[in-house]
């Protein structure tokens, strides 16, 4: 198969967004045989497991590949290599390497970025077609270039922002904690919704910078997306406390706190289910991550790499088909349980990190430009 043709059979299921198993095993073998070709390194760790396209005829027997291999080997096609639409550097980890992803084109990743984040986080706007004013406390293009959360934010912001975006962490790292402020009190004074985007690390450090007494009461329909981030790190406010002080003191409604979970090596993201809850009332309102259904996860006990039952703890393994230029079938660092949601298939509850991983994360691009600790 061609690229293209691939490329266009996983663009219709991104459009469809049904949550098809055949479809989805279908093409998750389709996309298996296609990088086993094309992507050397792949195909030798596969290789070395025994498992080809002619072995494998589920896809939960494709070998997934640990995220650290991105530090140490070159797990794009060698078109993204050469000619790429966009190269994405994960943000750090404690020994200072980073992996990087290639992509010959952002057509699908930009798919799967806007439809996820449409129907988890803004789904009475798709609906309506409205927009929403965009404020971020993202590390901008300038300061962090190859960064996947740049680049997500940079699309989102294009798409639904009212014309008046906002950006609020300098190129040198500072936290604009007065600028953001007067984009909050235009906001209350024009009744104009917002929409934050930010790191765990630059929410902890406004927090800790703002006056005991200074409140907001956001329009209603305001929302917030924390991208997490923090992977072990420290912050002044555990995660359920930080979004209590958040949301009291932007006058939000708690479900339109948003925890977003994604990573440079996967093009897909997962969110939790309160908004849409909120929203639409077609799901529960959880505090777990639940993907679109191009977007598989497993968890594995480690001794083995079984796979767990919903409710049993292990680590994290990712099938993203919107993976087309770079592998797309990996296994992270992280613990995690599977929680069945009606109306959104299996939602990821987090556990940490395996003792001893080594810390990563977006929330590391904070830290490096002085927003950590």
């Amino acid at each position: 198969m061609q690229r293209l043709e691939l490329e266009a059979e996983l663009l219709a299921f991104v459009q469809d967004w049904q949550d098809d198993d055949a479809r989805f095993e279908r093409l998750a073998l389709e996309l298996f045989a296609w990088q086993f070709k094309h992507i050397d390194a792949f195909r030798a760790f596969c290789q070395s497991r025994g498992a080809t396209p002619a072995t494998v005829t589920r896809a939960r027997d494709v070998p997934l590949v640990p995220v650290s291999a991105f530090k140490f080997a070159q797990l794009s096609t060698p078109e993204a290599v050469a000619h790429p639409a966009a190269v994405f550097e994960t943000s750090g980890t404690s020994d200072g390497q980073p992996g990087r992803v290639h992509l010959a084109s952002t057509a699908l990743y930009d798919a799967s970025l806007s439809a996820s984040f449409a129907h988890f986080v803004v789904p009475d706007l798709a609906a309506k077609n409205q927009r929403i004013r965009c404020i971020s406390l993202v590390p901008t293009q300038a300061a962090r270039p190859q960064s996947s959360l740049g680049h997500m934010v940079r699309q989102l912001t294009a798409r639904w922002d009212d014309g008046h975006a906002s950006q609020h962490l300098s190129e040198q790292g500072g936290l604009d904690a007065q600028g953001l402020g007067h984009a909050l009190d235009l906001a209350c004074e024009q009744g104009q919704p917002v929409l934050i985007f930010a790191t765990t690390l630059a929410l902890d450090l406004w927090l800790e910078q703002l006056p005991p007494s200074k409140t907001w009461q956001l329009p209603k329909g305001s929302r917030l997306m924390d991208t997490g981030g923090p992977k072990g790190r420290h912050l002044s406010l555990d995660r359920g406390q930080q979004h209590a002080e958040l949301c009291a003191r932007l006058g939000m409604d708690e479900p339109l706190l948003v925890g977003e979970l994604g990573m440079t090596e996967l093009a897909s993201q997962r969110y939790e289910t309160t908004a849409r809850h909120a929203l639409c009332g077609d799901v529960p309102a959880v505090r777990a991550y639940a993907g679109p259904p191009w977007l598989r996860s497993r968890v594995l006990r480690p001794q083995d790499h079984s796979d767990c039952p919903p409710g049993e703890t292990g680590m994290l393994g990712h099938i993203d088909l919107a993976n087309l230029d770079t592998c797309a079938f990996l296994l992270t660092a992280d613990l995690g349980r599977q929680l069945p949601v009606p109306g959104a298939g299996l939602a990821l509850e987090l556990g940490g990190r395996i003792p001893g991983a080594e810390w990563r994360g977006c929330g590391l691009d904070a830290e490096a430009l002085g927003l950590g600790r």
